[in-house]
């Protein structure tokens, strides 16, 4: 049996359970916070902040010069493993084996799962309405591979089901971070000109090993 699996992505965890306990956040633009080395980081944009410009990493100060509206709250009361434990055994209706993808993701190995809820798009459909209901934003998707799953739910413009032994094919648009890759590498490759997988992924190995390492390939 070919293996499937099921990549969420929670883009606003945590700026989400926010919202659902002050629905008053709803429409500001909004940011989580905590001390790093003395200064106040963002941790967390909302859709609104995120809109603005702000984003996770970047120094609260920073933010508020160009958002003066911008709200910040304490983010270091919540953490997402939190969170992800309560969505993980809430998967469980859908799998029984389900991992947390810390920071804000889970990983569902669902192979010979879809089936009982009518096929792929059925199954994918009711993961995702269900977390929308309880007032998360969700992108998810299946795959043949945890790596095709994860790299699509993040880099994709949406939600989808890739075909058995077609994630190759569902890559060659996403940009290299979709391979989680180190930043260094990252800045390498797009240094070289090569800024989508398919400028790329059909590169001989050895090559690629040599300039990269070890771990390019593996990714």
């Amino acid at each position: 049996m070919v293996k499937r699996f099921v990549s969420i992505w929670f883009p606003h965890l945590t700026t989400d359970w926010f919202i659902l306990q002050q629905p008053e956040l709803k429409d500001l633009p909004f940011v989580l916070f905590a001390p790093v080395h003395g200064r106040m980081v963002i941790t967390a944009v909302n859709i609104a902040a995120e809109a603005k410009g702000a984003y996770a990493g970047m120094v609260l100060a920073d933010a508020r010069a160009f958002i003066p509206d911008l709200q910040a709250l304490d983010g270091t009361t919540l953490q997402s493993e939190m969170l992800l434990k309560e969505f993980a055994l809430d998967c469980l209706r859908y799998t029984p084996a389900v991992a947390m993808d810390l920071p804000d993701g889970l990983i569902l190995d669902v192979t010979g799962c879809a089936h009982l809820w009518g096929g792929d798009k059925k199954y994918l459909t009711d993961i995702i309405t269900r977390f929308k209901n309880a007032g998360y934003k969700t992108k998810a998707v299946i795959a043949d591979t945890i790596g095709a799953a994860w790299a699509v739910a993040r880099f994709a413009a949406r939600s989808v089901i890739i075909e058995t032994g077609a994630h190759g094919e569902a890559l060659v648009s996403l940009p290299p971070q979709a391979l989680r890759l180190e930043q260094g590498t990252v800045e390498l490759l797009k240094r070289l000109g090569l800024r989508k997988l398919s400028d790329f992924m059909t590169l001989p190995r050895s090559s690629l090993r040599n300039r990269f390492g070890h771990h390019m390939v593996l990714r």
